[in-house]
């Protein structure tokens, strides 16, 4: 077995990981990790890959990674520079910005405006062509003195029905502002005592227990995230897992959780470097020191009942 291969294995060993532990938090196949144990570089894809799996793997089991293909240097095999090319993420950016350089990409970028500015035009010209027509229409005729007195009496009642119908427009208007001003009133004081609530206890063992308190029935969002380390986290929801993944540090991942759930779980293969939000509000989990963790959320289900109510 080679020295690192040797090194990297003992790790793994001390963490308490095993081979297919390790493939399901770094999605690197197991036979790619066995290969870097027993030093078989060989049988990993190409060169630029061979220090890419060291790395991620010395990082997992608690290694430098940087500092471990540093001191194995002359063990390593150096990627090709045709093969580093291929893997570059700067050549990629230039193909990506060349792309949306394009012609047609700048076209669609501003499809939008130019659809929105297109309707405003027709609809000038349509208000336009309108008023043209209603101005240029058959004027109306001067009314002899009996109409004028008829047409004068009509204006004098509809007046006095207009003022009566505005009289009780007011009145209708002033009690639906005071019921509308005691609803509202309403709704902020049930959004006051609504607030969601989120309990922490510490960790016994692999497990630890998250009471929820005012857990809204829907819209529910997971934002999962990895610092100093990456973290493998998976969420189960009835027993089923909704998202799974490894995340690297400084990465983060939402998830949304269905409707009317009351019950889920959070488990992580590095709890120390896992930090897990609920509708913006964080979940303080580093009341334990167990490395993989299962922490388990449940809503309050007195709470959830004066909720509905």
């Amino acid at each position: 077995m080679d020295e690192i291969g040797q090194k990297l294995r003992d790790a793994r060993i001390q963490k308490g990981y095993t081979i297919d532990d390790l493939q399901q938090i770094t999605k690197i196949q197991k036979r790619y990790l066995i290969a870097i144990e027993e030093g078989n570089f060989d049988a990993l894809p190409g060169d630029f890959y061979v220090r890419a799996f060291i790395k991620q793997y010395a990082d997992t089991v608690g290694l430098d990674g940087d500092a471990l293909l540093t001191q194995f240097q002359q063990d390593i095999p150096e990627p090709q520079p045709q093969e580093y090319a291929a893997q570059s993420v700067e050549n990629k950016t230039r193909a990506t910005r060349a792309e949306e350089a394009s012609p047609v990409n700048r076209l669609r970028r501003y499809l939008p405006q130019i659809a929105i500015a297109a309707v405003v035009v027709v609809a000038v010209i349509v208000i336009y062509v309108i008023m043209l027509v209603y101005q240029s229409g058959p004027k109306q005729t001067i009314p002899t003195d009996s109409e004028s007195v008829a047409v004068s009496s009509k204006r004098s009642t509809s007046k006095t029905s207009k003022s009566s119908t505005s009289s009780k427009t007011s009145k209708t208007s002033s009690a639906s502002s005071s019921s509308k001003t005691a609803e509202k009133s309403s709704k902020k004081s049930t959004k006051k005592s609504s607030k969601l609530d989120i309990s922490v206890a510490d960790a016994n063992g692999a497990t630890q227990a998250v009471t929820l308190k005012n857990l809204p029935k829907t819209g529910n969002k997971l934002t999962l995230g990895a610092t100093g380390a990456t973290a493998w986290i998976s969420v189960i929801v009835n027993g089923s897992p909704t998202w799974q993944g490894s995340l690297t540090s400084g990465n983060s991942q939402e998830v949304t959780l269905p409707d009317n759930v009351t019950t889920f779980q959070v488990r992580s293969g590095n709890a120390t470097a896992t930090t897990i939000k609920l509708n913006g509000q964080s979940v303080d989990i580093s009341k334990g020191t167990s490395i993989v963790r299962t922490i388990t959320f449940t809503a309050d289900a007195t709470e959830s009942e004066g909720s509905q109510e």
